[in-house]
């Protein structure tokens, strides 16, 4: 699913609010992700805002046994119009703390968002590095025989 700026741009209010619903291939869900995601511009760009849910089949650590955890993720990012963004900067001469508004990212030069793309990176990024199917977990397959 892309949305381009200037599609964005047309749109009563500059927003685009819609229900998400894909099954993205890369990902050990065994549901589509789903939620409510909202695009609107932005300064020299657009915004994405919203939150996606679905259910991980993961792998313990410790026992190596599947299990699955329900994972919710809230997304914000922000995503510039790179050279729209450059003719409306002023040089700071100041050293200022970064705020939150300092951190996006770059808008594909065809000005397309991918929402799936976005979606995807969030969900990995928020699936856990360590996998533990939880305090009952009988530890690891050698304890078992012993």
């Amino acid at each position: 699913m892309k949305i381009g700026l200037g599609e964005l741009r047309a749109l009563p209010k500059g927003r685009l609010n819609f229900d998400y619903n894909e099954t993205l291939e890369g990902l050990d869900a065994v549901k589509p992700v789903v939620g409510e995601l909202s695009v609107s511009l932005a300064t020299a760009g657009m915004r994405l805002r919203g939150q996606v849910k679905t259910l991980l089949k993961l792998a313990c650590h410790r026992c190596l046994r599947p299990y699955f955890q329900a994972l919710t993720v809230d997304i914000d990012e922000r995503f510039v119009n790179l050279v729209e963004f450059a003719d409306s900067q002023a040089p700071e001469t100041k050293d200022r703390e970064l705020q939150k508004d300092d951190f996006f990212e770059a808008l594909p030069e065809d000005g397309f968002l991918d929402i799936s793309d976005v979606v995807y990176q969030a969900v990995t990024l928020a699936t856990p590095v360590y996998c533990s199917c939880g305090e009952e977990c009988p530890g690891t397959p050698e304890t078992e025989s012993r």
